[in-house]
């Protein structure tokens, strides 16, 4: 995923990450989700709490959090399962806000943001985590076979791998449903059915 600097794509991420901690923002996602824990997606608690069961994160073990934002959700793995989280975001932002939390809750030891255009080869060896985990920003990287071979390279055998998809057509749209959609970036739509043909094509068993 790239930006332009200036461009509305920039700005609403820049505005969202830069008051990420504003008292207002908190009040939108209590609002929003009943539970804040820093998300920037439609991910709730119930559901990250559903996902980590799939996942078998534990101490000693390590994750990769691809399009983290500001990190909340990030490090609220890391608090509860003792794991270690790497957590990479193109926003510089998100960045700088997700490890000025790491330090707040006492999690350096256990949590690294970077800044990393995750459409690009990720800067990590081969088989370097056990889970990883992309939360309603898998939409915004082209190539999606190129994306999942590449974050099968970086993970461990045996290891799991746990995305959410936000823009999967389930019905007709109109140009300006897609207009709307599209008005942050780039964004794949694909239709019902094309993730689990591409898990299976790039060698993963499907789990759930």
């Amino acid at each position: 995923m790239s930006e332009a600097k200036g461009n509305s794509f920039a700005g609403h991420y820049s505005l969202n990450y830069g008051n990420f901690q504003a008292r207002v923002y908190a009040e939108i996602r209590r609002e929003a989700y009943g539970e804040d824990i820093g998300q920037n997606s439609w991910h709730t608690v119930d559901e990250q709490d559903r996902f980590l069961s799939w996942l078998e994160l534990s101490a000693g073990k390590r994750l990769l959090d691809v399009a983290c934002g500001a990190g909340g959700p990030t490090l609220r793995i890391a608090a509860g399962t003792g794991c270690s989280v790497v957590g990479v975001d193109v926003h510089e932002h998100a960045v700088k806000t997700a490890t000025l939390l790491a330090a707040e809750r006492g999690l350096t030891a256990r949590a690294e943001f970077r800044g990393v255009d995750a459409s690009t080869t990720l800067p990590f060896a081969d088989g370097s985590f056990d889970a990883i985990t992309c939360i309603d920003a898998i939409n915004h990287l082209a190539d999606r076979p190129r994306i999942l071979g590449e974050w099968e390279r970086v993970l461990k055998a045996g290891g799991r791998i746990l995305f959410t998809d936000p823009i999967v057509a389930t019905g007709p749209l109109t140009n300006a449903e897609i207009a709307m959609r599209t008005s942050t970036g780039f964004v794949l739509v694909v239709p019902l059915g094309y993730n689990e043909m591409v898990i299976q094509q790039c060698g993963f068993r499907l789990v759930v």
